[in-house]
């Protein structure tokens, strides 16, 4: 009974953390209706830089909120320099299977781009990456619990989070605007809502959501130019599930997939967890071809 707590603890945690990452491509696919398959590359940069600021002997928080911020600005960078003049040649391509394809191939550009340059300033050095809180299970008498302070923190800080998201995309003039551009655009700018702006806030919180990711899932493995990649994987596969236009769909799907891959993790066998991915998304991909919370017309940019 303590193994299936304790699984069901990791998995929760884990899955808050796909949670989030899911969550990142969610808002940017809904912003901008592109895929961005270099968000976990956001992120592991972002890491980097936190850990550099660790490492040089700045506190742990000063490191998480520059780390924070520069997911939003790397986001923000991405979308005006890259994705905004991208878009505008996506629009007047006579094309329409190739015009939907160049942010996608942009997105893997910039995921690469952004290894190399790990590899560069850091020369793809692999690292461990502390915790704010301890990671040692709980001791209770001669037992011991099956959850840690750092289990417990990482649960905390993505609920606040998605509480946070939530207030501001149902209860903000910002978050209505930008739910209002991504459902429907020419209305919104008819409206009176600048809609690039819109857009490029979107890649911001995205850019921040992922950059948190990585924060917390960093201390669970080493960091390295290519540690995210499996991450960029099960977000996607979680955001694809819940329902690529649907934030909750996204947390729903990330969860899922958390606690599904403790499960195969602890009761079955580590290799049969990519297997066990694949049959996931199979099976609601064959009951509910949209995602668990999909709308029954997915938003294309």
């Amino acid at each position: 009974m303590n193994t299936f707590i304790s699984t069901l603890i990791t998995g929760t945690a884990n899955g808050a953390i796909f949670a989030l990452a899911a969550l990142g491509l969610v808002i940017v696919w809904r912003g901008a209706g592109v895929v961005n398959f270099a968000q976990m590359g956001q992120a592991m940069f972002t890491t980097y830089i936190a850990s550099n600021l660790i490492n040089s002997g700045e506190s742990y928080w000063l490191a998480f909120i520059v780390a924070l911020i520069s997911g939003s600005l790397l986001g923000m960078i991405i979308d005006l320099l890259i994705m905004r003049p991208l878009a505008h040649k996506k629009s007047s391509s006579s094309t329409k299977t190739l015009a939907a394809t160049i942010p996608v191939i942009a997105s893997l550009g910039i995921l690469a781009i952004l290894q190399a340059l790990a590899g560069i300033f850091w020369a793809g050095e692999e690292r461990g990456f502390p915790t704010p809180v301890n990671s040692f299970y709980f001791k209770n008498g001669a037992g011991t619990l099956p959850f840690s302070a750092f289990n417990l923190f990482v649960i905390g800080v993505v609920l606040i989070v998605l509480l946070l998201l939530t207030y501001f995309f149902t209860q903000t003039g910002v978050g209505l605007g930008m739910r209002a551009a991504a459902l429907n655009p020419e209305v919104a700018r008819l409206s009176g809502i600048k809609v690039s702006r819109m857009r490029t806030l979107s890649w911001a919180i995205s850019g921040a959501a992922g950059s948190l990711a990585g924060l917390l899932i960093t201390p669970s493995t080493n960091l390295s130019p290519n540690t995210l990649d499996l991450i960029l994987i099960i977000a996607f596969t979680a955001a694809v599930v819940g329902g690529l236009d649907s934030p909750l769909g996204a947390v729903i799907g990330g969860l899922i997939l958390g606690i599904g891959i403790a499960l195969v993790t602890t009761y079955g066998s580590p290799e049969n967890v990519f297997l066990a991915i694949l049959f996931l998304l199979f099976a609601v991909q064959l009951i509910k071809p949209n995602g668990i919370l999909g709308g029954k017309q997915v938003r294309r940019g």
